[in-house]
């Protein structure tokens, strides 16, 4: 039997790759005045960056040690390296034909949990790739492109004007925002925020950021190097009876039996 897939066309193709690997000293300052000639990927390995971009109204990206930012083509921004010997990975290219998805439009830290690994690859390829291939680096470059996609590219368009929110939460989980805060962010008022999240992820703002502040409070007790008490303060929980409520409700058993 004969089977056809008609498979879908990516929405953009890219050209012009190229990588460098930075380590600088303090306070060292990387000006880009006429904007960046290509998007790029930065990677920080260690110490902390600082990306302050000069449009519209002033914004400040940090970046630490294990973190992703994305900075697209034409930024006008300073780059400044803030601890001694911080060191960079940057993957840089241009688009051939088609456009940027429209999450990558501006300046974005990105969440992605083997960012370090995909970046990696770029610069220290498997015993089963030829580094110098030329397809290696666009096969690289497609992989990061396609796990950012399906990170950030799974809300359905209704609730695209929710990105905003979602992206602060997962980044900044055990910062305690407010709903309005969140709100402003998708330039929504906060009752209909509050009404599309819950129609979307069937709980609360305040709900969604606890789930995700107990799963890493999970992670800190499993290391063994927390206490309940520590995991609870450091995963933004003040009140510990509380946490232990809720770490029980979604476990089904009380975090010290870790």
């Amino acid at each position: 039997m004969k089977f056809r897939y008609d498979l879908q066309e990516p929405s953009f193709t890219v050209r012009s790759i190229d990588i460098q690997n930075v380590t600088r000293s303090k306070n060292y300052r990387h000006f880009v005045r006429q904007g960046r000639i290509k998007h790029g990927f930065i990677y920080t390995v260690r110490g902390k960056m600082r990306n302050t971009f000069s449009y519209g109204e002033r914004k400040t990206i940090d970046v630490g040690a294990g973190e992703l930012i994305f900075i697209p083509k034409g930024c006008v921004y300073t780059g400044t390296y803030m601890e001694e010997g911080t060191e960079i990975k940057i993957v840089q290219f241009e688009i051939a034909e088609g456009e940027l998805p429209e999450y990558l439009a501006s300046p974005v830290k990105l969440e992605l949990p083997n960012a370090g690994e995909l970046m990696e690859a770029f610069f220290v390829p498997t015993e089963h790739h030829t580094h110098n291939h030329p397809f290696y680096h666009f096969s690289c470059l497609y992989n990061l492109l396609w796990q950012i996609d399906e990170n950030y590219a799974r809300i359905p368009k209704k609730y695209k004007k929710l990105q905003a929110a979602f992206l602060e939460i997962v980044e900044h989980w055990d910062r305690n925002e407010t709903v309005a805060y969140y709100a402003s962010l998708c330039d929504m008022s906060e009752a209909n925020f509050r009404r599309l999240f819950r129609e979307y992820t069937g709980k609360s703002p305040i709900e969604y950021r606890n789930e995700l502040r107990l799963v890493n409070a999970q992670s800190k007790l499993r290391s063994g190097e927390y206490n309940v008490s520590e995991a609870a303060t450091l995963c933004g929980f003040s009140n510990l009876s509380f946490f232990i409520r809720l770490y029980k409700k979604k476990f089904g058993y009380t975090p010290k039996k870790e």
